[in-house]
C-alpha cells in the first residue's frame, strides 16, 4: 500500500470509529443506566444565594434570601436577608422586616435588629430606649440571657452585651455570674483590668476552670509589647492573693504566672507564703529552688534552700537543701568579679562537713565538682582534685552523670595545660551525649580549646553547628566565639594577632594574669589588632578585676559599651559593669541605671532577664 492509500485507509477508520462510539455508548447506557436524582430546588436556590452573598452581590442575594425567607420562615434566611438590606442601606425595608419578624416570631434577635436599624438611621435615642427595655425585661433564665447577649454581639453592640450579662447575673435565683463571658467581652474591648477581675472572680466560684483561665491569660500576654500587660496581670493576681489569703488557688496561680515570666523570686516568695499558711509546700519549694538554680538565679535558689534548712533539720528535703545551698553560695561567689578566698574556703569546709554527715554517695557527690574546682583553681591542689574525681567515678552513676565528671576533669586538665588529655575527654562526652545539651556543652568547650591553641578552622566548624543549639547560653557563646574568629581572620588572614589573643584568653582563663597582661599590652600596641580592640578591653578588664582594681576595670567596660555600642560584646560589658558597680564599687544607683540600659537597649540579650530582675530589686520593688 502506497503512502496515499495508507492516508485514505486511516481516514476511513477514524470516520467509522467516530460513528461507532455513540452507538456503543448508548448500548452501554442501556445496559448500565446511571440514575441522577433531580436536585432539590431549595438547595439550588440556597447555594446560589450563598454564592452571591460571599461575592458581595447584595442585590441578587437579597432577592433570593427574601424569597427563601418568605417561603420557609427559617431564622438563618432572615439573618442573611436582613444583612443584605443593611449592606444596601435599605434601612426602611430592614426596619419593616425586623418588625414583621418580631410580630410573627418574637425573637430577641429581631428586637435587637430593630434597634440596630434605628441606630443606623440616626435615631439613637429610640434605639437606646429599645435596647434598655430588652435588657430590663430579661427573665431570670440563663439561656435567654445568653441569647440576648449574643444578639447584641452579633451586631457588634458589645457594651449592651456586657450590660445584659451584668444585669442577668444579678437577677434573683439565676445563681451564675457569667464571668467567663464577661471576661471575653472585656478582653475584646481592651479593658484588661476588668478582664482580669472577671477571670479571678470566675476562679472563686469555679476553680475547675483554672486551665481555661491560664490559657486566656497566656493569650493576653501574647499582645504584651511593652511589658505593661504583664505588670497588670501580676498586680491583679498578687492583689487577689493578698485579699483572699485563705484561697490557695490564687497563690498557685501567682506562682504559675511568675514562672511564665521567669520571675523566680516572686514564685518562691509566694510558695513560702503558701507554706506558712497551709503547710505541705516543701516539694513545691524545692522544685522552684532547682528551677531557679538551673536558670542562673542563684540568689533566689539560695533563699529557698535556706528557708527549708531553717524550717526543719530532719525534713525529707534537708540534705537536698543543704547541697543546694552550698552550690548556690559557690555560684554566687564565683560570679563576683573577684571571689573572696575566705568565702571559698568556708564553702570547701562546709562540703567536707556534708561528706562527713551524709557520706560520700550518689546524693552528695555533685559537691565534688565544687571541691575539685576549688582545689585546682584556688588552692593549688590539682592532684587532690583529680583523686576526688576518680573516687567519684566509682559510684553507681548513669551515663550522663559520668559524662559530667569527665567534662569537669577535662576542664581541670586544660587548666593545668594538659591540652590533649582534655580534648580527648571532651570528645568522649560529645560522642556519648551527642544530641543532649551536655554533649553540646562538651563540643563547645572542645571548640574553645582548639581556638585556645590556634586551630581556628576546626573550632569554627564546630561552633557553626553549635549556633543552632537548643541551649540559648551555648548558642550565644558559640556565636560570639565564631564571630571573634571569622571577623579577625577576615581582617588578618595570617591569624597572627588572633593566635596571640587566643593565648592571652587561655592564660586569663587559667588565672595566669601576668602572662595574659603582657600579651594583651603587645596586641594593643599593634595597629593590625584594631578589630580585636573591644575583645582586648574586655579581657584587660577581667585581669584588672582579678587584681581588685575595680574602678579601672569599670572604665574599660564603659569604653566598650560607649564606643562599641553596636558590637556583640556591648551588652556583656554593660551587664558586667552593672555587677561591678553593685557588688564591688557599691554604687547602687549607677548599677540600677546600667541594668536598665541593658534590658532596654539589648532586649534580646541573654543578660536581659537577669538585668530586669536586678533593676527591680535595686529600685526597691515590693514583690
Amino acid at each position: 500500500m502506497n503512502k496515499i492509500g495508507r492516508i485514505v485507509y486511516v481516514s476511513v477508520f477514524i470516520i467509522m470509529l467516530a460513528f461507532a462510539m455513540p452507538v456503543k455508548f448508548i448500548i452501554a447506557q442501556q445496559i448500565n443506566p446511571v440514575s441522577v436524582p433531580p436536585q432539590d430546588p431549595r438547595q439550588i436556590e440556597d447555594q446560589l444565594a450563598a454564592e452571591f452573598f460571599r461575592n458581595g452581590d447584595w442585590e441578587n442575594a437579597k432577592v433570593l434570601y427574601e424569597r427563601l425567607y418568605e417561603k420557609y420562615k427559617a431564622q438563618h434566611y432572615y439573618n442573611y436577608y436582613f444583612e443584605c438590606l443593611i449592606q444596601l442601606k435599605q434601612y426602611n425595608e430592614a426596619e419593616k422586616t425586623a418588625k414583621k419578624a418580631l410580630r410573627s416570631q418574637g425573637n430577641v434577635q429581631n428586637n435587637v435588629d430593630l434597634g440596630y436599624v434605628l441606630l443606623l438611621k440616626g435615631e439613637s435615642k429610640e434605639a437606646r430606649k429599645l435596647f434598655e427595655s430588652i435588657i430590663n425585661e430579661m427573665p431570670a433564665d440563663r439561656n435567654i440571657i445568653h441569647l440576648t447577649a449574643n444578639a447584641f454581639r452579633q451586631r457588634s453592640l458589645d457594651d449592651y452585651a456586657l450590660e445584659a450579662y451584668t444585669r442577668g447575673s444579678k437577677l434573683p435565683g439565676i445563681g451564675y455570674s457569667f464571668n467567663l463571658e464577661l471576661s471575653y467581652l472585656y478582653q475584646m474591648s481592651g479593658n484588661y483590668a476588668a478582664t482580669m477581675d472577671a477571670y479571678l472572680s470566675l476562679l472563686e466560684t469555679n476553680p475547675e476552670q483554672t486551665d481555661i483561665v491560664k490559657n486566656r491569660i497566656q493569650s493576653m500576654m501574647m499582645m504584651d509589647f511593652d511589658n505593661s500587660m504583664s505588670e497588670l496581670i501580676r498586680e491583679k493576681i498578687l492583689e487577689k492573693a493578698q485579699i483572699e489569703p485563705d484561697k490557695i488557688i490564687y497563690g498557685d496561680l501567682l506562682i504559675w504566672f511568675a514562672l511564665q515570666q521567669m520571675d523566680f523570686e516572686l514564685a518562691l516568695i509566694q510558695a513560702r507564703a503558701l507554706d506558712r499558711r497551709f503547710g505541705e509546700q516543701d516539694q513545691k519549694i524545692i522544685e522552684l529552688c532547682e528551677i531557679s538554680f538551673n536558670n542562673g538565679q542563684h540568689a533566689t535558689a539560695l533563699s529557698g534552700y535556706e528557708y527549708l534548712l531553717k524550717k526543719n533539720k530532719g525534713g525529707a528535703f534537708y540534705f537536698e537543701s543543704l547541697k543546694g545551698s552550698i552550690q548556690s553560695r559557690y555560684q554566687l561567689e564565683i560570679q563576683n568579679p573577684a571571689p573572696e578566698l575566705t568565702t571559698l574556703k568556708t564553702i570547701n569546709t562546709d562540703i567536707d562537713k556534708v561528706f562527713e554527715e551524709a557520706g560520700f554517695n550518689h546524693q552528695t557527690y555533685p559537691l565534688a565538682f565544687i571541691k575539685s574546682t576549688l582545689l585546682t583553681y584556688y588552692f593549688d591542689e590539682s592532684a587532690a582534685a583529680n583523686e576526688l574525681l576518680e573516687k567519684t567515678k566509682l559510684l553507681p552513676l548513669n551515663p550522663a552523670e559520668l559524662a559530667q565528671i569527665k567534662m569537669h576533669q577535662a576542664d581541670l586538665l586544660l587548666f593545668e595545660d594538659d591540652v590533649w588529655e582534655a580534648t580527648l575527654l571532651y570528645s568522649q562526652v560529645d560522642k556519648a551525649m551527642k544530641e543532649e545539651p551536655l554533649g553540646h556543652e562538651a563540643r563547645f568547650r572542645n571548640a574553645r580549646l582548639r581556638y585556645f591553641i590556634g586551630e581556628f578552622a576546626w573550632a569554627q566548624a564546630q561552633l557553626d553547628i553549635l549556633k543552632a543549639a537548643t541551649s540559648k547560653l551555648i548558642a550565644n557563646d558559640a556565636l560570639q566565639l565564631s564571630l571573634l574568629i571569622s571577623d579577625n581572620l577576615a581582617d588578618d588572614t595570617t591569624g597572627i594577632s588572633l593566635k596571640a589573643f587566643a593565648t592571652a584568653d587561655l592564660r586569663t582563663w587559667q588565672k595566669r594574669e601576668q602572662e595574659a597582661d603582657f600579651i594583651l599590652d603587645s596586641l594593643s600596641a599593634n595597629s593590625k589588632s584594631l578589630i580585636l580592640k573591644p575583645h582586648i578591653l574586655l579581657k584587660k578588664a577581667e585581669l584588672l578585676i582579678m587584681k581588685e582594681k575595680f574602678q579601672e576595670a569599670d572604665s574599660l567596660f564603659s569604653e566598650i559599651y560607649l564606643n562599641y555600642a553596636d558590637h556583640y560584646l556591648a551588652d556583656d560589658a554593660l551587664y558586667r559593669s552593672a555587677q561591678l558597680n553593685e557588688t564591688r564599687l557599691h554604687n547602687a544607683e549607677n548599677a540600677r541605671k546600667l541594668y536598665e540600659i541593658t534590658f532596654n537597649q539589648y532586649p534580646a540579650s541573654i543578660f536581659a532577664a537577669q538585668a530586669r530582675q536586678k533593676y527591680r530589686l535595686l529600685r526597691g520593688d515590693t514583690l
